[in-house]
């Protein structure tokens, strides 16, 4: 136990000293908790984790991305997710479906068989919705017109990457087709008791507030986002959607709260979130990326790289005609989707192991998710930097 307490408590100090360094000279300050994972991941100083600490930070990790998403469903103005659906159903669908046609017909041109194309397109059509949202807030963006775009495309390919989930599964295990067919089916279910959910959740915050204490309504909190969480992990929709319809859910509820209650929950939300499970998420991306693997067949890393990057940014691009964003905010679209994570990094580890992809395709795959998710955070503040209205500029001829 004393390891584990100690491996965490160097993770937390290294994180939050290039957080702050990071910040000090302009830099999107996730980028420094995600080079402390890479640090401590040098195999010099990987050996102060043992199994039981590296556990202890891949659960703290898991954590950290349910309340990011949890905050992200809290803070978010829904009108402006209401006004921009259209648009993110185009991003979703433009800036995953080019990248995974670009990725497979690559794997297939160079005599891959079909599975492995078909896995590598997948990975690289998904997108890391914790990184973009830790990159919003960060760059006090979240409630902008791009933001809500960005949330709401994110969680859509949420939904893809659940499918492409399932499919790997049943290509592993050689399982039915019909475990994918029902997943409409477990997103209705959970829709119904979220619904029933929302129904009580006003009266039962009404409640502890007028008859309970500070600590027992931040419980309710709790209860919530780890239930919605476990509830859709259980259905096989994944718990990143259950984390943020829990913020949607408690933003909603909180109405009937005093303006003043409602501040002090999300308040105290942000503090737990950010200052302490949120670096493990960001620290555990650099603590499992092996940077010998830059080296072991860089020419396919950086074509990887690039048909990740570059389908996705052509895919956002390709909307133009039916969108009403510029093509400015396209590109800048194109680049946050084209952010990976923790879901592509799931479905690399899991084609591994079970021979759905060779080692270098893997090596790869973990080198784009890592550089593609390092890469955002700049692009982002430099578009900001340049034009700080980008975010929700209104296209000229979209202006009455």
């Amino acid at each position: 136990m004393s390891e584990t307490l100690i491996a965490l408590s160097i993770i937390l100090i290294t994180a939050f000293l290039l957080n702050i360094i990071f910040k000090k000279i302009g830099f999107p300050p996730l980028i420094g908790q995600i080079l402390a994972g890479m640090i401590l991941g040098i195999p010099a100083l990987k050996v102060l984790f043992n199994s039981e600490s590296l556990l202890a930070v891949d659960l703290l990790s898991t954590f950290g991305i349910v309340f990011l998403l949890f905050l992200a469903g809290l803070e978010i103005d829904i009108d402006k997710i209401k006004e921009t659906s259209g648009d993110s159903i185009l991003v979703a669908l433009g800036a995953t479906v080019t990248p995974f046609i670009f990725g497979f017909i690559f794997l297939k041109a160079m005599g891959y068989s079909v599975t492995t194309a078909t896995v590598f397109g997948g990975a690289l059509a998904v997108t890391a919705g914790g990184t973009i949202i830790g990159v919003l807030m960060d760059s006090n963006a979240l409630n902008t017109k791009l933001g809500a775009i960005f949330v709401a495309a994110g969680t859509i390919d949420d939904i893809f990457e659940i499918f492409l989930l399932s499919l790997v599964v049943i290509l592993i295990h050689g399982g039915s087709i019909l475990e994918v067919v029902l997943l409409p089916l477990q997103l209705l279910i959970f829709v119904a008791i979220s619904l029933v959910l929302f129904k009580a959740m006003s009266s039962i915050l009404y409640y502890f507030e007028r008859n309970g204490n500070d600590v027992e309504l931040f419980s309710i909190v709790i209860i919530l986002v780890i239930s919605m969480a476990a509830l859709s992990e259980f259905l096989d929709i994944g718990y990143l959607i259950g984390a943020i319809i829990a913020g949607f859910l408690l933003q909603v509820s909180m109405k009937k709260l005093r303006r003043k209650r409602g501040k002090e929950i999300e308040r105290t939300t942000q503090l737990i979130t950010f200052s302490f499970v949120v670096p493990f998420f960001f620290a555990n991306i650099g603590l499992n990326f092996d940077i010998g693997l830059l080296f072991t067949n860089p020419i396919l890393i950086i074509a990887t790289v690039l048909i990740a990057i570059g389908g996705t940014i052509a895919g956002a691009l390709l909307i133009k005609p039916l969108s009403s964003l510029n093509l400015k905010q396209l590109y800048i679209v194109g680049w946050a989707m084209s952010s990976k994570g923790s879901v592509e990094l799931v479905i690399a580890i899991l084609a591994r192991k079970y021979g759905l992809v060779p080692p270098e395709i893997f090596s790869a795959l973990v080198a784009m998710a890592v550089i593609t998710t390092l890469a955002f955070p700049f692009v982002l503040a430099s578009e900001i930097k340049k034009n700080p209205l980008i975010m929700d500029a209104v296209p000229t001829n979209n202006k009455k």
